[in-house]
């Protein structure tokens, strides 16, 4: 087969995405090095200026991107064209392949002759609009019904997103796979002296900080967690936030600079991939109270290194955490701040918990991913 994928998250910095993306690639690759993918890459930013392509080793990947003309004479019209069904056929650039796989809600191209595969990772768009930017809800809603429409098979990270998508769009649970993520294999347990090597840079202390990791935004529930950190007090923490700065996050921000006077906070932004299996391994407990996720890796990524979790019980968490985690309502700030003081302090609990999540772990694979994913394209 030749397989055309979409490599727009693939655009630095990588949010949870762009890792999917990335990972899937290369797993698809060592599992079906016969296949030839070709990964649609924009090589020029809005100013024209030119990225550096990703690198990928394997000989069957190879990174596809459009032409300076084509991309001048098509970006000005692109969103119009997408929502009128004209966007740019991808066979123009490619020639006839097999599969066009959108790993990212919507199709960035048109595609005439090729079968349709679209990646759903959640449906906050659709069913909490208000967690979202406005001119994301109003570009991105209707893109991604159309997506759904058109597609000939939907990929979903879960169960729970899965139920999701049946209920809000009416279609068949037949013509959506649910392919969970995984953990990269960087993500294990680590060397203590190799953990404090990468964490003395920030001024931290290996088993001395409980440890948020994730975009900031609302649905991550960062208020009420930094409340909780504040009603635990001197019983837990600190706590630690690594993460990039996204979209309504003010208020959270202001909250933070007040606990970062008090040393109970400490907010790194974004971490570099090759630096997050160190943080994530020097922590004494990972704290996740999201209240929606598609699938939710930060927290598998944790339980993969033999961190304690703690996570909340709603959407698809439950799905990945399973009985390895302390699971709660992540709207009781009460609970989670007794959460948090419980992982801080009942050394047994932590022992029980990463032995849980590192059995529990073993259950994800990028290369399970890749071969649901190729059994989804061959249903295709």
């Amino acid at each position: 087969m030749k397989i055309a994928i979409d490599g727009h998250p693939l655009i630095p910095p990588r949010a949870g995405i762009g890792q999917y993306t990335y990972h899937l690639i290369r797993a698809l690759a060592r599992l079906e090095p016969a296949h030839q993918y070709l990964v649609m890459y924009p090589r020029l930013t809005p100013t024209l200026r030119t990225r550096e392509a990703p690198v990928f080793a394997e000989k069957c990947v190879r990174v596809v991107s459009e032409s300076r003309f084509r991309f001048l004479v098509f970006r000005a019209r692109r969103k119009l064209r997408r929502k009128l069904g004209l966007a740019p056929a991808v066979e123009r650039g490619l020639g006839p392949y097999d599969v066009y796989h959108a790993t990212n809600y919507v199709f960035t191209h048109s595609v005439k002759r090729a079968r349709r595969v679209v990646t759903i990772h959640d449906m906050t768009l659709m069913l909490f609009p208000e967690w979202h930017p406005r001119a994301r809800v109003r570009s991105m809603a209707s893109e991604i019904a159309r997506s759904v429409e058109v597609a000939d098979h939907v990929l979903a990270d879960s169960a729970s997103t899965r139920d999701d998508i049946v209920k809000h769009f009416s279609i068949r649970s037949d013509r959506i796979s649910v392919v969970p993520l995984a953990a990269d294999r960087s993500f294990r347990p680590l060397p203590a002296t190799e953990v404090q090597r990468v964490l003395s840079d920030w001024g931290l202390t290996r088993d001395g900080y409980l440890l948020f990791m994730g975009t900031i935004e609302p649905r991550k529930n960062l208020l009420r967690l930094l409340q909780a950190t504040e009603l635990a007090g001197n019983r837990a923490g600190p706590l630690v936030i690594a993460g990039a700065d996204g979209w309504g996050s003010d208020e959270v921000a202001t909250r933070i600079q007040s606990l970062r006077r008090a040393g109970r906070v400490t907010y790194l932004g974004y971490v570099p991939d090759d630096a997050r299996p160190a943080l994530i391994n020097g922590a004494r407990g990972f704290v996740y109270p999201s209240l929606y996720e598609g699938f939710g890796l930060p927290v598998l990524e944790a339980m993969a290194c033999g961190v304690p979790v703690l996570a909340s019980n709603v959407s698809s968490l439950p799905e990945v955490v399973g009985s390895a985690g302390l699971l709660l309502d992540p709207c009781d700030v009460d609970a989670i701040a007794q959460g948090m003081v419980r992982l801080w302090e009942d050394e047994t609990l932590r022992r029980d918990l990463s032995a849980r999540g590192l059995e529990q772990a073993r259950g994800f694979s990028w290369e399970r991913t890749a071969s649901q994913t190729l059994k989804a394209y061959t249903k295709a």
